[in-house]
């Protein structure tokens, strides 16, 4: 898929991504009317422990999907792999749930609230590995209108799943959430499924699968995603500790307005990584493809994210005056989505030479730099600090990202002008951490969009074409359908 092409199903994916970003902007508001800062806090916790385990119990496997899907264009393989890669998962998840019951209550404790909060845990995270399943194998078929679809209706059940518990069954607690979260990752699994029937429909052939190989790839991601986690996680787990749990639901409230942010960043991803892996099937030689990509998403992720500062305050009165002290911890997390999506152009080289062990490498400088980020910054500023060093390292992921991949497949990204957008966006993002918005905030935006068109104009002029491009094809259409009327 050339770099055109490329940027053609992106416009063309968009309206899922709109649609996707209105409904996380009206879901918002109403869940933190809805429940106190505390409970909302709980419920962080919960879902970051179900990410947690997520991510460690599918043992790397949904990264051997990816990588490993186009290796023969064959159903069979395809419906084998896919099986392989979601059977195994879910087998230890269900084991290791059994056993921590069976160790509580051993151990004496017969905490029936400790119990029920274990089994809805597990129940939500092996429906959490289906649907991951599930959506790779969309991507990887470049169903993007399905994928889309699934993810808008998994938005759609928990928002639903929480106005039914609240209003019909006064369901005020944890367990509202929590159970809204379940519900909505079963109902989008079972979707999945039958959209995909003849993914997951039973082998015809028997085909050999080597699961030594599949393991090999994917355990490294075992640790390196544990340890990604717990950088992502780590904020939360300090603001907890020195603070409480208002704190956290203050932070995550804050971190959920740039979740809808980050949508862009899921849609990009589902349609980059399966592209990437396909073209340097197809073309190992084509390098230009890749920088063009990574200077696209530079210039479209950089936008996004000094706009959101910029209203940042409209955005914060969605979430009501509990949750104000948001406007501050806001502008430095917009440094998660950003950093994360332009790594992905920019991370080719590991995953090709097939180098998942330097995953690891990767995630632990990140966290080790997020850990004494949080102790240095937390105590004194709290969910400011806490933001101020996952900030700060998101972009050492990235640049540990970029030079190792750099090593194994060397693509010229001209890193240079990249670093000069970032540090006067960090300086712009720590200015409006600390400072009300004024007329400087509007100053400096203004500065830094023009030095931002200026570095990449050239890219700039390829997006705009692109765009041109649709419109004409689209009024064609419309002027065609007229015409036959």
């Amino acid at each position: 898929m050339k770099a055109k092409t490329f940027l053609n199903h992106f416009v063309v994916i968009g309206s899922g991504t709109l649609i996707s970003m209105v409904i996380g902007l009206i879901t918002t508001p109403i869940i933190t009317r809805l429940v106190s800062t505390e409970v909302y806090g709980q419920y962080a916790i919960f879902q970051m422990y179900a990410n947690i385990a997520l991510m460690v119990l599918c043992l790397g496997l949904d990264q051997s999907l990816m990588r490993f899907y186009y290796d023969f264009n064959d159903i069979d393989y395809q419906r084998k792999l896919l099986k392989k890669c979601t059977i195994l998962p879910i087998i230890i998840t269900f084991i290791i749930g059994i056993i921590l019951i069976l160790s509580f209550i051993t151990l004496g404790n017969t905490d029936q609230i400790t119990i029920n909060k274990i089994i809805l845990l597990i129940v939500c995270v092996i429906f959490q590995i289906i649907n991951r399943m599930s959506l790779i194998t969309l991507r990887l078929e470049f169903e993007s209108k399905k994928y889309s679809m699934i993810n808008i209706l998994h938005k759609i059940i928990f928002v639903g799943s929480v106005l039914i518990l609240y209003y019909i069954f006064n369901q005020k607690d944890f367990y509202n959430m929590a159970i809204s979260m379940t519900m909505s990752y079963i109902i989008a699994s079972i979707t999945g499924i039958l959209i995909q029937r003849k993914l997951w429909h039973k082998n015809i052939n028997k085909i050999s699968i080597n699961y030594r190989k599949l393991l090999s790839y994917g355990m490294p991601y075992i640790l390196a995603m544990g340890i990604t986690t717990l950088f992502q996680a780590i904020d939360k787990i300090s603001l907890n500790y020195y603070y409480d749990y208002s704190q956290v639901g203050i932070y995550s409230s804050a971190m959920t307005l740039v979740n809808i942010f980050a949508i862009i960043q899921t849609t990009f991803n589902s349609l980059w990584t399966p592209t990437a892996i396909k073209h340097f099937k197809e073309d190992k030689e084509d390098k230009i493809f890749y920088s063009n990509a990574n200077k696209i998403i530079t210039v479209v992720m950089f936008f996004i994210g000094i706009t959101l500062i910029l209203f940042k305050n409209i955005f914060i009165l969605l979430l009501g005056s509990a949750y104000r002290e948001a406007v501050y911890i806001l502008p430095c997390l917009i440094f998660n989505p950003i950093m994360y999506t332009i790594s992905e152009t920019t991370v080719c080289g590991i995953v090709f030479k097939e180098k998942s062990k330097m995953q690891v490498i990767i995630a632990m400088g990140a966290c080790i730099t997020n850990i004494i980020g949080n102790i240095i910054l937390v105590p004194n500023l709290g969910g400011r600090g806490a933001a101020i060093s996952t900030g700060i390292a998101y972009i050492v992921f990235f640049t540990m990202r970029t030079i190792i991949s750099k090593h194994y497949f060397n693509v010229h990204y001209n890193l240079c002008r990249f670093y000069i957008v970032t540090a006067i966006v960090l300086m712009y993002a720590l200015y409006n951490t600390f400072v009300e918005f004024n007329i400087l905030t509007i100053l400096f935006y203004i500065i830094i969009l023009a030095l931002l068109l200026w570095l990449y104009k050239d890219t700039i002029k390829q997006i705009n074409n692109v765009i041109k491009n649709k419109l004409m094809s689209l009024n064609k259409v419309i002027a065609h359908k007229i015409k036959k009327r």
